[in-house]
């Protein structure tokens, strides 16, 4: 069965290198999915 996650994070993630971050950690763990800006911060999905 695939899962997906999606994982809100609010406060200051903008212009600190966040999503850049997640995408390594990403990488490492050999997930996939999207990470974006939105009004409250970022949203990142997991696939």
């Amino acid at each position: 069965m695939h899962k997906t996650y999606k994982i809100s994070i609010s406060g200051r993630v903008q212009g600190v290198g966040f999503r850049p971050f997640v995408h390594a950690l990403a990488t490492d763990f050999n997930l996939t999915g999207t990470v974006s800006n939105n009004e409250e911060g970022v949203l990142i999905i997991i696939t």
